[in-house]
């Protein structure tokens, strides 16, 4: 199987760490796989070439940028791809158009729609989506709340051309995570073994909502009287608003802002609770990172993320600053967080592991391809 998988950037991120999963298993099962990407700094970038996947950077320069284009279309015309996977709506678009601009071959297209959020904030969007979409032979929406999206009246698409595939993590690394290393990298954050801390991990962007984040625990600090960090990692342009909010609202010396981290399993591990107040979700993998480390959470009901998180069973479900306060509330009891971080766990083994996710990838591609009238190899 030869596949040319196309995304906007290939930093990390929801769409880009489940890309690398499934590239992974690609690999492993034999696959030859090309990765074309459009911006970003690369960070999966070599860990990719040391699997043997060929990575191609089209070096978008601005939305509309001809250069990617030409360059696409070069590689698909000098390619014999059994099958294209585009993610994210700008690589989609780009996939698209150079699909076009060569007689529309007969490749099959396979999309994943990560976000059920509009394809751009241009005039013409949902014309474009539809544009888009209906080309690819399969659209793989990650979650219920997608799947919804692009069969309601926005898109339109055929419910026969969507077909929805849980996203998955790979969970062995936390069971193995040293208890000195989450000891250590508390009390980096300025937590001893009583400071109960409510932790975030995510990019600082407008999505993530964490102004409601900030302002509830606020709140949360008042009515329940514990000693409490609120640690927010990540980065992004909003990290230096949200310092300045924690200020205002009287939380500053308790929110701690440690940047970017790499070493996932250890920071969900020394979280005693995951929260997160995202205004829309196309999935929320960072929950399911949460839920294998034992870790109750509370979330929104934004987009997926009901269908990831039992209210009341693994974790809450509010919406709004003082429901949030309150559910955060919920969770002081160490007994509480215990018997919904195990049930959490439970959850992600049944429903969110990584071999089910490529399995049943595997078998979208295999029916897609079986769909497609095979066209004889050129010579060479």
């Amino acid at each position: 199987m030869k596949v040319l998988h196309v995304i906007t950037g290939i930093d990390r991120g929801g769409a880009e760490n489940h890309l690398v999963d499934l590239v992974t298993h690609q690999r492993a099962a034999g696959w030859s796989v090309t990765l074309a990407y459009l911006r970003g700094h690369g960070y999966w970038v070599e860990p990719m070439r040391k699997l043997g996947v060929i990575v191609h950077f089209l070096a978008l320069r601005f939305y509309g940028d001809p250069r990617p284009f030409g360059k696409l279309r070069a590689l698909l015309a000098e390619s014999d791809f059994d099958l294209i996977h585009a993610h994210l709506p700008p690589a989609e678009l780009y996939v698209r158009v150079a699909l076009a601009s060569l007689g529309d071959s007969a490749v099959p297209l396979i999309i994943s729609k990560h976000n059920d959020c509009p394809f751009h904030g241009l005039p013409g969007e949902r014309a474009m989506g539809r544009w888009v979409a209906r080309r690819a032979a399969l659209v793989i929406a990650i979650s219920a709340s997608v799947h919804r999206y692009m069969v309601g009246p926005t898109l339109g698409l055929p419910a026969s051309q969507v077909q929805t595939i849980l996203y998955g993590i790979a969970t062995a690394a936390y069971p193995l995570v040293a208890p000195e290393a989450v000891t250590a990298l508390r009390r980096e954050w300025g937590a001893t073994e009583s400071t109960l801390v409510i932790g975030f991990a995510g990019r600082f962007v407008e999505q993530k909502d964490l102004p409601t984040l900030i302002r509830a625990f606020a709140i949360f600090c008042e009515i329940s009287g514990c000693a409490a960090r609120l640690v927010l990692v990540g980065r992004g342009e909003l990290v230096e608003p949200m310092r300045r909010l924690a200020a205002e609202v009287g939380v500053g010396d308790r929110v701690v802002f440690p940047g970017f981290r790499e070493d996932v399993p250890v920071v969900m591990r020394a979280f005693d609770v995951f929260a997160i107040t995202s205004v829309h979700e196309g999935f929320g993998l960072v929950l399911v990172e949460a839920m294998a480390a034992e870790r109750p959470v509370v979330a929104t009901r934004a987009g997926a993320m009901p269908e990831i998180v039992v209210d009341g069973a693994t974790g809450f479900l509010a919406d709004g600053v003082e429901p949030f306060a309150q559910a955060l509330a919920r969770l002081t009891d160490p007994a509480v967080r215990q018997r919904f971080g195990v049930a959490g766990r439970r959850r992600v083994d049944e429903h969110f592991a990584v071999a089910r996710m490529c399995a049943e990838t595997d078998a979208a591609s295999a029916r897609v391809l079986q769909r497609v009238k095979p066209t004889p190899r050129r010579a060479g």
